[in-house]
């Protein structure tokens, strides 16, 4: 299924694409999983992430920009790629609004399946090239995301221009591992599987999806 993903109109994702995030991995959910709804929409300058996030225990020791995220407590991380392209980028916000941004050449890293991969530290964005808000919300923590198209490398959104997206999550607490859950169709825990992303396209009213 490919996914229409509609143009914005007032600079906000809250009428976009919805996505639910799930743990296809497993034959069922979790007790632990909570709900996390996320809405996708697009402007010519940017790619406009908003997401909810159902959290019983708000958490992170993130202290800047572009740590590892994803062991310092809760992140919301959202994966996209151009169709057609090799590379993709990875962004991570934090519930009291630290980001990360890496540019991947390829899957995990690496140029081709031949390349060595990159380090973390290679792969980092600096500065951070998107802008993002993040704030409680009853039951939760939300987020905004404005990604702009030079993230891509690309000087704009056009119509009919089609990505590849995941929107994930790291749900932490005090004790015991995080819950993690995806918007993709992964059969197992692994995020960095593109071609089990959520294909969507640009259009003009409605997003368009493919899963």
């Amino acid at each position: 299924m490919n996914i229409p993903i509609p143009r914005s109109t007032d600079a906000t994702a809250r009428h976009g694409a919805e996505f639910e995030l799930r743990q296809p991995w497993q034959d069922r959910p979790s007790a632990a999983l909570r709900p996390t709804n996320v809405r996708l929409a697009w402007t010519p300058e940017a790619l406009l992430v908003d997401a909810e996030l159902t959290d019983d225990d708000v958490t992170t020791q993130a202290t800047a920009d572009n740590q590892r995220m994803w062991a310092l407590g809760d992140v919301f991380e959202a994966f996209m790629q151009i169709e057609g392209h090799w590379d993709y980028v990875e962004l991570h916000v934090t519930p009291n609004n630290m980001r990360m941004h890496l540019r991947l050449p390829g899957v995990r890293g690496k140029a081709s399946d031949a390349a060595a991969p990159l380090s973390f530290a290679e792969l980092l964005v600096h500065p951070v090239g998107f802008e993002s808000t993040a704030a409680p919300v009853p039951n939760g923590w939300g987020v905004t995301m404005s990604i702009p198209a030079s993230a891509f490398r690309v000087t704009s959104f056009d119509l009919g221009i089609g990505l590849n997206v995941s929107f994930c999550r790291y749900d932490a607490s005090a004790v015991g591992d995080p819950v993690l859950s995806t918007t993709a169709n992964h059969p197992v825990i692994d995020f960095h599987r593109p071609h089990e992303w959520t294909a969507v396209t640009l259009v003009a009213q409605a997003i368009s999806r493919s899963d």
